[in-house]
């Protein structure tokens, strides 16, 4: 459908130059009569050749942009669906980064156009030799160096757009990672150093983009240059023909016009030849990906399933993780699990136990020996339904951004509501789920439901990304449901109770005991009195078993298990007094309840003015938007470009001078100026852009990394979406600036020269055609108008497919787990069946008003301010004043309740979901309380220095976050205010107990960590982060769970260097280990987040309170 409307276009001319001959030249007798019917009938083979432009035309457009929109698309889902199948050893070694907006482009209506242009010149070719072959020849002559440069640009084009996209890539790996660690970013000031790191990736790609544009130019150039020498040789030749009567002056017309028409069309298809080879250049990137070999296939029909599947053996297995083949992980280990047994693997961090349980999974395969089911190498199995039949739970639970239900759900596909209540019941999660309100009412019924609840949704609440607005106890017991909810026959505990409290560790593990019952079960524990009652244990060290047997005969044995038992030192003196205790309701309970109820009190009118004041602030902002005529978006970015005015005033004259070139004929001196000036366009005009590109993409990144937390907090900004709008708006900007800016100017010397000329040869002839000018402009709005609101439209989807994908890629050892690959392809594919396309500068001026809203958006919290006091000598010391808070994205579940606490050295303690971790949140300024305010000796932190005061807080989280660089850079990020020395940096990790460990990697301290750390064990990512903490020295220390993830020996030594630095600091620590606490000089223990209890471990133990039951529940 494409070819009709470039073969009408150059057949028009042919007709138009042979009627020509008829008015024109010595022969010219026709009477005036004669000579009107024949222009009439000419005018309407014209009319007639129009109406099937504008019928084949829209068909044109339409069907193949209709045709890239569902290739596009299926790009999309096999790239996506290509990464999901691919074995972990892939993500391990790969940085996920790709733009297939630059293929869509190729494939879309620019295709079309190539298509249209190609049969313009073959019909010129055509039309040319059948009226005269030999003029037709000699024009032709200039068509071999032509096709050359036009091959030369192709491969040059594709390898540079290839270049580009790797080092957008590289950026935009750096983005996704940054954004979905954004705490850890916040709390250790990194936001400058990961603008640098950002920007260095980004300067590689405005290299690579520079080139592109100059070789364009030069190419473009090139390509004129030789038209017009076509010109020039095809007058003189024809005039020669002329001369010699071989021909006459019509017949020259027709072909020299025929043959031009089709050189020319291969001059107006260059642009779209450009695009078509950074389509190559995309797709040779993006096949990469999807032909990247994979050993391990999940998606193969191939393999055995069994009805018997439960008896485990490793044989003689040595390993070593693929991206560190010089550190041996695990050196001909043997041991077995039979058919309901239910074996522990202990031994310290880095031995081998986690890979034990990836390897039976397998995400890898051994280098030697076996891993053995029912007698059968599991290499044998079908991968899926060999993941369908293992439960897992890991030491760092992964959710997904859905709903409390959807989340178990992922466990069994085919679960019912009922299944997923059951699950959680077993897992202990319902009764903290339906305390869960998400209300969806306006802000007065958001202050009612407080008292009175509605609607409450309870398993349909959203979880957030990674979880985020979950505690870790609650996200674990989610974890451990969904590993329930599929009944499996192997079941896989990783550390599974490693993030609950006591309460809720002691029913858990009750719950585990009763679902190993018929399973086998293996299990990794650090807490050796969680798996006290295994058939067997297996002690590992360095790779190797060393001991085996049941809690009793290890024992007796006096050997490596018995010395790791001492050291937990679980016969505490306490354990003899044991005493039951009355499970009704205590006094605690009736205080709790009358706090709730003074809270609604005497929140309501602080609520309701802080309700008023946002309305008042939401119709002001409305007003002043109305009586505010804003700027364009087009003109605010041409603005933004100013710094390279040189470059865009010199490409704007070299367009000029290249459209002003074109009406004039004037043939070989012109072509030279053609040539120079297209190169001047091109490269300078890809400066400017280029320029503008990295700067936007600069400015963007530093304006997300100044939002607030809450920013993070909101579904439509998750990491996904994130990253797209950071890729997409971008690049789309250009769009408007740049060389279409240059094309433009082009086409508007062209117009204008064009009309100076009509006008000096016959202006009566050139005002009735300028007549017709409106009608192009109309058309012109009308179809900006019509095609502008699928900039929208392609920004949305493009933005929730980029959430999935990058959830999915993120956690792809848990979508492995689940067997979820199928399920989040067909959510990415169900994403993009949503159509959109636009033309560029309508995307380009959607873009850029996204781009500005974003610039014009004022967080609560500037992260990036260093507005506010600095103290002089702080001591550190911390007080929370009468503070009520709720998280923005939940705001009928109040957290903290007239909060009073005086710090300087306390640990808190109490269940999942009290609110303990909140208060670390709030000391670190990531949220603002509704109420009360929190002072750092005695001045509000809000009027502090925001990044001076976060330098002074070092904090070790619950689920430690790396970034992907080097052991050691990932220490020094604790201190973004110096250089930090390498002495300082061994120091800090042989406090942290990890520096024998990196001592004994063959790359030491240059050791890269990977994507969130995932090469190293969850004990050692914990001693980095705490080694990255005690780095910088601070004045105030916060420990959420810091030594949860360690082994015994490493917590010993771990404990004691955190209870040396917490000398002289103030100290906040969050445990669920008692015994990490019990040297504390405050205990204060939260429920409902309300103080309920506070003193000494001795003191509370003697009230025989609420902390005497959590000690009581831990040793039972």
């Amino acid at each position: 459908m494409y070819c009709p409307p470039g073969v009408i276009l150059t057949s028009s001319n042919f007709l138009t130059s042979s009627k020509q001959c008829n008015f024109t030249g010595s022969n010219f007798t026709v009477p005036n009569y004669n000579l009107t019917a024949k222009v009439h009938d000419s005018a309407m083979v014209l009319i007639g050749i129009g109406c099937a432009v504008i019928v084949l035309g829209y068909f044109q457009v339409a069907f193949w942009s209709v045709s890239a929109e569902r290739q596009t698309r299926r790009i999309r889902e096999i790239v996506f669906r290509s990464i999901l199948d691919k074995e972990i050893l892939y993500f391990d070694t790969h940085k996920t980064g790709k733009d297939i907006n630059k293929i869509h482009d190729g494939i879309g209506d620019k295709l079309g156009s190539v298509c249209q242009f190609l049969a313009g010149f073959l019909a010129g070719l055509i039309l040319g030799f059948v009226k005269g072959w030999k003029l037709s020849l000699v024009v032709l002559s200039i068509s071999p160096p032509l096709f050359l440069s036009a091959v030369i640009f192709s491969k040059l084009t594709a390898s540079m757009t290839a270049n580009e996209l790797k080092a957008y890539g590289k950026a935009g790996a750096i983005a996704e990672e940054v954004f979905s660690s954004i705490r850890t970013v916040f709390s250790y000031n990194g936001t400058k150093h990961e603008q640098r790191r950002y920007e260095q990736h980004l300067e590689e790609a405005k290299i690579s983009g520079i080139k592109k544009g100059a070789t364009s130019g030069i190419t473009m150039g090139f390509l004129w240059f030789m038209i017009f020498c076509a010109y020039a040789l095809g007058f003189w030749y024809g005039a020669k023909l002329v001369r010699d009567e071989q021909f006459n002056i019509g017949s020259v017309l027709v072909v020299f016009f025929a043959i031009i028409m089709a050189v020319f069309q291969l001059g107006q298809g260059a642009p779209h030849f450009q695009a078509l080879a950074q389509a190559q250049g995309a797709a040779y990137y993006v096949w990469g990906v999807i032909d990247a070999p994979s050993k391990i296939m999940s998606n193969s029909d191939i393999g055995l399933t069994s009805d018997s599947f439960s008896n485990i053996q490793f044989s003689k297995v040595s390993f070593t993780y693929p991206s560190r083949p010089d550190t041996q992980i695990l050196n001909g280990l043997s041991f077995e699990a039979n058919s309901g047994q239910t074996v522990a693997l202990v031994g310290s961090s880095g031995c081998g136990k986690s890979t034990c349980i990836q390897l039976l999974q397998r995400f890898y395969d051994p280098l030697s020996g076996s891993v053995l089911i029912d007698g059968h190498s599991i290499d044998e199995y079908n991968l899926r339904w060999l993941r369908q039949h293992i439960g897992v739970v890991n030491q760092e639970p992964i959710l997904f951004a859905t709903t409390i239900k959807e989340n178990i759900q992922h466990g069994k596909d085919d679960a019912t509501d009922s299944d997923v209540e059951v699950a959680a019941k077993a897992a202990n999660a319902h009764d903290f789920i339906m305390t869960l309100p998400d209300v969806k009412f306006s802000h007065f019924f958001r202050i009612l439901s407080i008292v009175v609840v509605f609607f409450v949704k309870k398993y349909e609440t959203m979880v957030g990304e990674r979880g985020a607005q979950l505690s870790g106890g609650q996200k674990q017991r989610i974890a451990i449901a969904r590993a329930l909810i599929r009944n499996p026959r192997i079941l896989l505990l990783d550390e599974a109770t490693s993030a609950l409290d006591n309460e809720s560790e002691k029913i858990v593990q009750d719950a585990l005991d009763k679902a190993t019952i018929g399973r086998t079960t293996i299990v990794v524990a650090h807490r050796l009195s969680t798996i006290r009652n295994a058939d067997k244990i297996v002690v590992i060290q360095k790779g190797v078993v060393v001991e085996e047997g049941d809690h009793e005969t290890l024992m007796n044995k006096r050997g490596n298990y018995y010395a790791l038992i001492e050291a937990q030192n679980l016969r505490r003196a306490e354990e003899e007094n044991e005493s039951e205790y009355d499970e009704e309701e205590d006094e605690d309970n009736l205080r709790v309840r009358r706090v709730r109820a003074s809270t609604v009190i005497s929140l309501m009118p602080s609520v309701f003015t802080a309700i008023r004041g946002t309305q008042e602030n939401d119709n002001n902002d409305k007003k002043k938007d109305s009586s505010e005529k804003k700027p364009s978006p087009v003109w605010t970015m041409l603005k933004m470009n100013s710094p390279e005015w040189l470059y865009i005033v010199f490409g704007c004259l070299a367009s000029l001078c290249n459209g002003g070139i074109q009406p004039v004929y004037v043939f070989i001196g012109l072509g030279i100026l053609m040539l120079i000036s297209m190169f001047l366009q091109g490269y300078l005009f890809a400066c400017s852009g280029e320029i503008l590109t990295k700067r936007l993409r600069a400015k963007v990144f530093q304006t997300m990394l100044k939002q607030d937390v809450t920013f993070y907090d909101d579904p439509t900004n998750s990491t996904g979406a994130l990253c797209t709008r950071l890729a997409v708006e971008t690049s789309a900007v250009k769009g408007a600036t740049g060389i279409r800016l240059g094309l433009m100017l082009q086409n508007l010397a062209s117009l204008g020269v064009g009309i100076i000329l009509a006008f000096i040869f016959g202006w009566a002839l050139t005002l009735m055609l300028l007549g017709f000018t409106p009608l192009l402009v109309i058309g012109g709005f009308l179809q900006t108008k019509l095609m502008s609101g699928f900039a929208t439209s392609d920004k949305t989807t493009l933005e929730k497919a980029g959430k999935i994908t990058v959830e999915a890629i993120q956690n792809i050892r848990t979508v492995a787990q689940l067997t979820k690959e199928k399920h989040f392809g067909d959510e990415y594919t169900r994403l993009l069946d949503i159509p959109y396309k636009s033309p560029d500068y309508n995307k380009a001026v959607e873009a850029a008003k996204n781009i500005l809203d974003l610039f014009a958006r004022k967080p609560a919290i500037d992260n990036s301010s260093s507005d506010g006091e600095q103290i002089a000598n702080f001591s550190g010391e911390l007080e929370f004043e009468g503070m009520y808070f709720v998280y923005p994205t939940r705001p009928d579940a109040i957290v903290l309740r007239n909060f009073k606490l005086k710090v300087k050295a306390v640990a808190l303690v109490g269940g999942s979901g009290c609110g303990k971790s909140t208060t670390v949140q709030l000391i670190e300024r990531f949220y603002d309380p509704m109420i009360g305010r929190l002072l750092a000796d005695s001045k509000d932190i809000r009027s502090l220095d925001l990044e001076w005061y976060r330098s002074q807080i070092g904090i070790v989280s619950q689920e430690p976050i790396l970034f992907d660089i080097s052991i050691k850079d990932n220490i020094a990020y604790g201190d973004h205010s110096r250089v930090v020395s390498t002495d300082e940096i061994i120091e800090a990790a042989k406090s942290a107990n990890i520096h024998d460990f990196i001592q004994q990697l063959p790359d030491g301290y240059d050791t890269n960590c990977g994507n969130k750390g995932t090469q190293l064990s969850g004990g050692q990512k914990q001693r980095i982060a705490i080694a990255r903490a005690l780095i910088r020295n601070p004045k105030i220390l916060l420990l959420d769970e810091a030594t949860s993830a360690l082994d015994t020996e490493s917590e010993k030594v771990v404990q004691e260097a955190l209870d040396r630095a917490q000398q002289n600091r103030t100290s906040i620590t969050i445990a669920h280990r008692l015994s990490t606490i019990q040297n504390a000089d405050l205990i204060c223990v939260l429920r409902h987040g309300v103080i309920v209890e506070s003193g000494r471990h001795d003191e509370l133990l003697a009230k025989q309170g609420y902390y005497f039951r959590l000690a009581q529940k831990k040793l039972k």
